[in-house]
């Protein structure tokens, strides 16, 4: 059992310093760098609630057709879009590696989500990356999109 938990932490910090090698440097602000997640989906705290992406996507598309995803910053509490805080961009990665972003206003002008028009060619797996101006970089769960 414990060889297990050794493997599955590996797996996961491998993950997010491969992550952090795609993000880091890739917005402006102090501390940009360190890539926040969710840390207990049963117990998250307030600033998870309304800062990890959530991702609406198919579960199976055919092959080379387009098709939406929908990234939604707070995975259970809209983000706020205020003068003083906002979200400064969204990015989808796609097996990792940057496919699409979008940025926003200063101020806090735009609601803090973005709709992806994308196509695969195969199985993919599609994560979502926010910037908060005051609470950094913040990634989204994984989703596997099966191309059929």
């Amino acid at each position: 059992m414990q060889r297990r938990e050794f493997i599955k932490g590996t797996v996961l910090a491998t993950a997010v310093l491969a992550a952090d090698r795609v993000l880091a440097g890739t917005y402006d602000s102090p501390g940009s760098a360190k890539v926040n997640q969710l840390t207990n989906r049963e117990n998250p705290t307030v600033l998870e609630q309304k800062h990890v992406p959530a991702i609406e996507a198919p579960d199976k598309v055919k092959a080379g057709d387009w098709f939406d995803v929908t990234v939604k910053v707070g995975f259970m509490v809209e983000h706020p879009s205020t003068p003083g805080h906002w979200i400064t961009g969204i990015k989808l990665l796609l097996n990792g590696m940057e496919a699409a972003e979008t940025k926003f206003a200063t101020g806090g002008l735009t609601s803090s989500s973005a709709t992806f028009r994308i196509r695969l060619e195969k199985t993919s797996t599609v994560e979502a990356v926010e910037h908060c101006n005051l609470h950094g970089i913040w990634i989204s769960d994984a989703v596997q999109v099966k191309v059929a």
